[in-house]
Parts: C-alpha cells; sequence; structure tokens
C-alpha cells in the first residue's frame, strides 16, 4: 500500500482542485485535468479518496493554501494553477481574483532572506561584470553595494502586499 506524498504537496493538489470551483463552474476540461492528475500521481488510497470528493465538493481555496506549508509546493502551485484555469480556454474573473490572492498569501508567508537563498544567485555591478570577463580580478565591494542596495527595498516590498 502506497504512503502517498507528503502533506504540503497534498494540500499543494487538495488547493488546486478547490480552484477547479472558483468560477463555479467545473467543466469536463478542468475534470479531465484532475483525472489525470488522480491517475498520475501515487496518492495513498485515503488522498485519493479525499481528492475524489474535492471534485465534487468544492473546498475554501485559501484554506487549503493555508496548509501548504513547503515553498517549492506553493510555487508549483501556481504552475499547475496556470495550466488549468486555462485547460477550458477561460481565466474567468473569479479565478484570476482567486490566484491574486493566494499570491499575496504566498508572498506574505515567503521568508525572502531563504528564497533568495535558495537560489544562489548573486548580483554584480556592471563594471565588476566586465572586468570578470576580461579576466580581471575584481573587487568586492561593487556586488555588495549592490547586494545592500536590493536587500533595503525588500521590507518596502513586503509592506505594500498588506
Amino acid at each position: 500500500m502506497s504512503n502517498g506524498i507528503s502533506q504540503s504537496r497534498f494540500y499543494m493538489w487538495r488547493t488546486l482542485f478547490a480552484m477547479a470551483h472558483a468560477d463555479n463552474i467545473v467543466t469536463d476540461e478542468e475534470l479531465k485535468y484532475m483525472s489525470t492528475v488522480l491517475t498520475d500521481i501515487k496518492f495513498s488510497e485515503e488522498q485519493t479518496q479525499i481528492l475524489k470528493d474535492d471534485i465534487i465538493n468544492p473546498k475554501k481555496i485559501e484554506a487549503m493554501f493555508d496548509c501548504i506549508d513547503d515553498m517549492n509546493d506553493r510555487l508549483a502551485f501556481f504552475e499547475f494553477a496556470r495550466d488549468l484555469v486555462w485547460s477550458d480556454g477561460d481565466f474567468a474573473p473569479e479565478e484570476q481574483d482567486a490566484i491574486v490572492r493566494l499570491k499575496r498569501a504566498h508572498y506574505k508567508k515567503t521568508n525572502v532572506d531563504d528564497m533568495i537563498g535558495n537560489v544562489k544567485l548573486e548580483f554584480e555591478d556592471d563594471d565588476a561584470a566586465q572586468n570578470r570577463a576580461k579576466g580581471v580580478d575584481s573587487s568586492q565591494k561593487g556586488k555588495w553595494s549592490l547586494r545592500h542596495a536590493l536587500h533595503s527595498y525588500r521590507d518596502k516590498f513586503l509592506n505594500k502586499l498588506n
């Protein structure tokens, strides 16, 4: 018997299934999409039964989304949600509104410092990039001053989400 998928990933799928109900119309294309998910993903028997119920009985999108505790699962949700909402060829206003609300919730829950750490990007100024391209050893000062400037805007950005 399969143990299924992680709780966070499971709630990512539950949130996606709840999104299918956002416009109060579950189309044949959305049903086909959810059916494919049920056959392609190795859910436990209990998880499968819960998702089948979610297809028939709509759940609160935000309540499902709040249970996704892994940032990567939240990011994956937005990728899958885009596919789901366009599966019927119509991105309804209710679906758009739900995506905006969930994006706000995602940014409030996301630790930007952790996200930057996971991406492992480093910024450098133009002079340092040109020197590196020329093979000249340049100072790290430009890179750190740019990084400091970017981080100074982080709090302003997060405050605007409220």
